[in-house]
């Protein structure tokens, strides 16, 4: 079975009859051989943040940013990873803020961009904790855990692109409902694919590392596809985010993933819920992410 029938052969024919779908950008393409680097260092992921002005404009925001309350400012790329960011995060927001420079959301005003990269990155830091706590995953489900709760639902950002007034029929249908699972049904019904379908095929047609891509694709299709651990995580993560802003009888059973992983439902749903200085740190890298 080729990986295009994995994603479904209907997403396919769609992402590529849109002649406005991007390319991967050429910054995400030098970020993303960083992940298969287990030695790289804050001078390789500086040299690639510096070829791109507005990311690197982006960072250096954020690591001066009163979040951080730095006493001395941060003037460099370099000195933003190595006293501030970290390797791992820049890399992950670098890949991130990248493709977001592909897409144009503006004819879609029921696509907020600003909520869009508050859920990723809530997603992305529930998935980096299940991860760790996972006795049974392995170095590169947690090396990518971060960056693929991040970039998670890339491909409803890639929808808003292609077919922005009926996607904005879509969300606008959506916001009248509490249940956020009940957003496949409607893009389904309308499009005959959905942003979890169409987030798989991104990450195939662009080439991401394979264990994202299979990731997404077991979250696409959960029942086709034999257990995926990082896409156990990225399911399980991404279930708990959004329940919390789910009424509690409107919430999704962490269950069924809590036993594939070997922890607790209730533990799982935890691990989604975050200090105040916590939900500041995310606030103030969406609002970074949306500039």
């Amino acid at each position: 079975m080729t990986a295009a029938t994995n994603t479904s052969e209907t997403a396919t024919r769609f992402a590529q009859s849109i002649a406005t779908l991007p390319p991967l950008p050429a910054t995400a393409q030098q970020i993303l051989t960083c992940f298969g680097d287990e030695f790289i260092d804050a001078d390789k992921v500086t040299e690639v943040v510096e070829g791109d002005p507005g990311i690197c404009a982006k960072l250096l925001g954020l690591a001066n940013s009163a979040y951080f309350g730095l006493a001395e400012p941060v003037n460099s790329i370099g000195e933003a990873i190595s006293r501030v960011l970290g390797v791992d995060t820049v890399r992950s927001l670098v890949l991130a803020m990248a493709i977001q420079q592909s897409f144009n959301n503006k004819g879609c005003p029921s696509f907020k961009t600003d909520r869009f990269w508050m859920q990723s990155l809530l997603s992305a830091e529930c998935c980096k904790k299940i991860a760790a706590a996972d006795e049974a995953a392995d170095d590169a489900v947690r090396d990518l855990a971060y960056s693929a709760g991040l970039c998670h639902n890339l491909g409803l950002m890639a929808l808003v692109h292609m077919e922005p007034a009926r996607v904005n029929n879509v969300l606008a249908a959506h916001q009248q409902q509490s249940r956020p699972e009940a957003l496949s049904g409607l893009f389904l019904a309308e499009f005959a694919t959905d942003h979890k379908i169409m987030t798989a095929e991104l990450a195939r047609v662009w080439s991401l590392p394979q264990p994202m891509l299979a990731a997404y694709q077991y979250r696409a299709f959960p029942q086709s596809h034999c257990e995926e651990r990082l896409g156990v995580v990225v399911a399980a993560g991404v279930a708990a985010v959004e329940n919390t802003e789910a009424p509690q009888d409107q919430q999704l059973s962490l269950n069924s993933w809590a036993v594939m992983l070997g922890l607790d439902g209730d533990d799982l749903q935890a691990m989604a819920e975050l200090s105040e200085r916590q939900k500041e740190r995310v606030q103030s890298l969406a609002s970074n992410m949306t500039r």
